[in-house]
């Protein structure tokens, strides 16, 4: 009799691991921090943030990388956040009366006004 029950207990614990995928116990893959940024197409970028007023873009984007003026205008860079060409690029966004009126981007290396690096 007591052999049964440890068969059968041997029998549910082997259909248990059969039922349940090993990759429950075993999910190594680091979660996603809120640190993370995500990376645009240029296209994406722009059809997003265009004409966006600026609390709308820091609720999306978070506080930029840089915040420089060009002729009285505010400008915000974001580093590393555009993706073209293969690579990453930073983006500049100049606002007028509180909307992105503007965008540019720039390779992370070069210098000029407002780059930051």
């Amino acid at each position: 009799m007591r052999n049964l029950h440890t068969s059968k207990i041997v029998a549910f614990l082997f259909c248990l691991l059969l039922l349940c995928p090993l990759n429950t116990w075993a999910n190594d893959k680091p979660t996603k921090t809120s640190t993370e940024r995500h990376i645009y197409t240029v296209i994406e970028f722009e059809s997003t943030f265009m004409n966006r007023k600026k609390e709308k873009v820091m609720e999306v984007l978070g506080e930029p990388d840089n915040k420089w003026e060009h002729r009285g205008k505010k400008v915000w860079t974001y580093y590393k956040i555009i993706k073209d060409q293969e690579k990453l690029w930073n983006q500049n966004i100049m606002f007028d009366f509180g909307r992105v009126n503007y965008m540019w981007g720039n390779p992370p290396g070069q210098a000029g006004a407002g780059s930051g690096q």
